[in-house]
C-alpha cells in the first residue's frame, strides 16, 4: 500500500525529475503523513478544521479578584444545584424589595449566569456576591487563601441571617404565636390556615436545601436502654477518610463508602456509664449483705435520674461509680436527610511534631450514592411527626425521605494545607436548554473549571478527582 501511495503522489504532482533527488526517508514522511490524515489520525488536533472548536460549549468562568479560587469553586458548585437555586428564586419572589435581600439577589443573578451554555468562552465576576457578603463575614478575608467548605458554611448563615432580619410576616398571621427553638426552627404553629401558610413560608426560608439533622444516641448494650437521643442540624458531613499504616496518606482503593460506614458506625464511650445497670448492679449487693427491704424496695423504685443519691443514702459507697457494669456505645444517625448533601473530605491532619499536613490520595466516590443504606431505620426518628400534628405535614414527605443522591459538583485542591489552588468539576444539562430541567445523569455533561478557564471533561476524569468537597443532589 505504501508504494502505491508513493507511486500516486509521483504521478500527480509530475515531479519524477525531484522526486529522483529527495531521499527514500523524505518520500516515506510524506506518504506516512497522508495517509495518516485519511485515516484521520489528527482528528484531535484543531490543524486544518475549526469543527471541533464549533462543536465545543462552555459554561462562564469567573474571575480570580485575588486568591478567590476557594469561593470561585463554591459559587460554580452552588450554579449546578438546581434546589439551591430554586430556593433562592422563593426568597426572592416573595420578598417585598430587593434592597431587604442584597445578598440573595447578587448570588441568584450570578448562579442563573453561571448556567448558561454557549458556543463562546465567557468570564463572569463575583464581585457583586463578595461586596454583599463581606458585609455578614468581616472577619473572614474574601481576597486571601481561604477553606473552601468555610466559605461555604459563612454563605449559608450569611444567607439565613439576611433572610431572618429581613423577613415580614403577612398580614394575617402573629409572629408571636410562632414558637422557636435556639435554632429558629418552628415548634408549634399558630392555629387555623393563615398559621399554616405562615408556617410553610418560615419552612421555606429558614430551611435551607442543605439542612440536614444528625441526632446522636447513647445506647448501653447491656440492658439494651437508650440513654440519651440529640439533634442537631448539619450543612455538610465531615468525613474522615481511611489511612495506611504509616498513617501519612489514604489507603489504597478507600471508597466513600467506607467513610460513611466509619463515621455512622458505633464506637464504645469509656467516660460514661448506665446508671440502670449500676442499679441493677446495686440490687444484687443489697441482696447479697442481706440489707432491708426498705433499701431494696427504694432502690428498686429510684428511676436513675440526676437527683438520684442512692449511692450515699442506702450504703453502697463501696460499689465503685463507674462504668464497669455496662458497655455503652454511642451512634450518630442521619434523621432527615438534606436536599442537597454536601460531603466534606477531611484531608488534614496533624503529622508527628503537630504541623498541619495534607492527606494525599484517592477516594473513590459514585454518580449514584444511596445515603439510606447507612442510616438505622429502627433510630432514624422523624422529628416532625413528633413536634406537629399530622394535619401540618407535608403529603409528599414520605416519598422525599429516601436517601438517593446524585453527584453533581467535585471539588478539588491542589497543594498544602492553607494554601494551593482550588478547581472544580461541575455537571450541567446542555441537551436541550429550552426544555425543562431533567435530573437524568445522561443528560448531563462535565466540565472542569480553574477560575476563568473551562474545559469539557468525561465522566471519567470527574471520578478520577482527589475530592475535597462533594456535593449530591436528591434523585
Amino acid at each position: 500500500m505504501m508504494q502505491a501511495i508513493i507511486s500516486t503522489l509521483t504521478e500527480r504532482f509530475k515531479l519524477s525529475n525531484w522526486v529522483s533527488h529527495l531521499s527514500l526517508a523524505s518520500i516515506l514522511g510524506v506518504a506516512g503523513f497522508v495517509y495518516a490524515l485519511k485515516d484521520n489520525r489528527f482528528r484531535n488536533l484543531n490543524l486544518f478544521s475549526t469543527k471541533e472548536e464549533d462543536d465545543s460549549i462552555f459554561v462562564p468562568g469567573l474571575q480570580n479578584l485575588g486568591n478567590n479560587c476557594f469561593l470561585n469553586v463554591i459559587l460554580q458548585a452552588l450554579a449546578s444545584c438546581k434546589d439551591f437555586r430554586s430556593f433562592l428564586q422563593w426568597v426572592i419572589e416573595d420578598a417585598k424589595e430587593e434592597e431587604q435581600f442584597p445578598l440573595s439577589f447578587a448570588l441568584s443573578s450570578l448562579l442563573e449566569e453561571l448556567c448558561i451554555v454557549g458556543r463562546r468562552r465567557s468570564v463572569s465576576s463575583p464581585r457583586e456576591v463578595m461586596l454583599e457578603l463581606t458585609d455578614y463575614v468581616r472577619n473572614f478575608n474574601l481576597t486571601s487563601q481561604q477553606d473552601a467548605a468555610e466559605a461555604l458554611l459563612h454563605l449559608i448563615s450569611s444567607l439565613q441571617e439576611e433572610i431572618v432580619h429581613c423577613y415580614r410576616p403577612s398580614e394575617s398571621s402573629n409572629l408571636s404565636d410562632i414558637v422557636f427553638s435556639r435554632n429558629l426552627r418552628i415548634l408549634a404553629p399558630s392555629e387555623g390556615v393563615h398559621g399554616l401558610m405562615e408556617l410553610k413560608r418560615w419552612h421555606k426560608h429558614l430551611r435551607g436545601p442543605f439542612d440536614g439533622i444528625l441526632g446522636s444516641t447513647l445506647m448501653c448494650r447491656t440492658c439494651s436502654s437508650q440513654i440519651s437521643l440529640e439533634f442537631q442540624f448539619f450543612h455538610t458531613l465531615p468525613l474522615s477518610p481511611l489511612l495506611d499504616i504509616g498513617g501519612s496518606n489514604i489507603m489504597f482503593g478507600c471508597t466513600l463508602e467506607n467513610c460513611l460506614k466509619k463515621f455512622l458506625d458505633a464506637e464504645k464511650v469509656e467516660n460514661y456509664f448506665c446508671k440502670k445497670c449500676w442499679h441493677g448492679a446495686a440490687l444484687k449487693f443489697l441482696s447479697v449483705i442481706r440489707a432491708s427491704e426498705t433499701d431494696i424496695e427504694k432502690l428498686r423504685s429510684c428511676t436513675g435520674e440526676d437527683l438520684c443519691d442512692c449511692k450515699t443514702s442506702l450504703c453502697l459507697e463501696r460499689m465503685p461509680w463507674s462504668n464497669s457494669y455496662s458497655y455503652i456505645l454511642k451512634q450518630l444517625i442521619i434523621a432527615r436527610f438534606p436536599k442537597l448533601l454536601c460531603i466534606q473530605v477531611q484531608r488534614a491532619s496533624l503529622n508527628m511534631y503537630g504541623d498541619s499536613v495534607k492527606l494525599s490520595g484517592h477516594i473513590a466516590f459514585p454518580l449514584v450514592l444511596d445515603l439510606s443504606l447507612y442510616t438505622p431505620s429502627s433510630i432514624g426518628l422523624n422529628i416532625e411527626k413528633t413536634q406537629l400534628s399530622s394535619q401540618y405535614q407535608n403529603p409528599e414527605a414520605s416519598s422525599s425521605d429516601r436517601g438517593m443522591y446524585r453527584l453533581v459538583t467535585v471539588v478539588e485542591h491542589f497543594g498544602r494545607t492553607g494554601s494551593g489552588h482550588y478547581t472544580v468539576y461541575r455537571s450541567v444539562k446542555v441537551a436541550s436548554q429550552m426544555e425543562e430541567e431533567d435530573d437524568h445523569c445522561d443528560d448531563l455533561s462535565w466540565f472542569s473549571i480553574s477560575d476563568s478557564e473551562v474545559s469539557r471533561v468525561s465522566e471519567s476524569d470527574v471520578l478520577g478527582a482527589e475530592a475535597s468537597l462533594l456535593f449530591y443532589e436528591k434523585a
